[in-house]
């Protein structure tokens, strides 16, 4: 099933899964054939001939982060998980996920940039197993961790953003991506794919019910991008 528009997705929603009590995070993919792997995958692709396992480069990582960040906020005396959240915040490749419990914006990060209208985009549903309310609750070392962080900043307000925390192998690179045969943290899993041919149509509808760069990311660049798109009809 491809979704054509944000009626659709509404439709396929409510009739996809009823979680009942469970958490439902939500999560929009540029690229369907993108796999769910957090940022530090990627990056240690680069990276794997000099350091021993992909936890030991995420550990560096964050190690850096803290002491070049000093003249601007002391990371230092917060967990570990907090300073993962602040990294991946500002572009840190980190073992964290980005989700939403917001439906409609996962919808939107799935068509948000025009240069992917060529192929057909994803949004994912996905209720845990377990859910954490709060960061000093998760357990980020020897299971898939699904949580809502304190409101850290304006951003993850703005997106009602939450995380899933990947376990990172000490030993080794291999990370797998986020199904239900891989981590049986996973309750329910499934996904929706997102017609290229509809990306900016979908764009137009969701500026209409408030959903748009300028709401999404708030401050001036959220501003400035919403209005290139707003004056040129999500064509940009």
């Amino acid at each position: 099933m491809k979704i054509q528009s944000t009626l659709e997705f509404i439709q396929w929603k409510y009739k996809n899964f009823d979680a009942g009590n469970r958490a439902q995070l939500f999560r929009g993919q540029l690229d369907s054939s993108w796999q769910l792997l957090p940022s530090i995958v990627r990056y240690a692709e680069k990276l794997s001939e000099s350091f021993d396992s992909i936890a030991q480069l995420e550990r560096h990582l964050i190690e850096w982060f803290q002491k070049y960040s000093m003249p601007f906020r002391d990371y230092r005396p917060i967990p570990y998980v907090e300073k993962l959240v602040h990294g991946q915040h500002y572009g840190l490749p980190t073992r964290l996920l980005d989700w939403t419990t917001n439906p409609l914006k996962a919808l939107y990060f799935s068509v948000e940039n025009p240069e992917f209208d060529a192929v057909d985009g994803m949004v994912y549903e996905f209720s845990p197993e377990g859910w954490s309310e709060a960061i000093g609750s998760v357990n980020i070392d020897t299971a898939l961790a699904a949580f809502m962080p304190e409101l850290l900043n304006e951003r993850l307000g703005a997106q009602e953003g939450c995380f899933t925390s990947f376990p990172l192998p000490q030993t080794s690179f291999i990370v797998l991506p986020l199904t239900k045969e891989n981590y049986p943290d996973v309750y329910h899993i499934s996904s929706v794919q997102i017609d290229s041919k509809c990306k900016r149509q979908i764009r137009l509808e969701l500026n209409e019910l408030g959903i748009n760069h300028r709401t999404i990311y708030p401050g001036l660049e959220g501003v400035a991008k919403w209005i290139k798109s707003e004056l040129s009809s999500f064509t940009v």
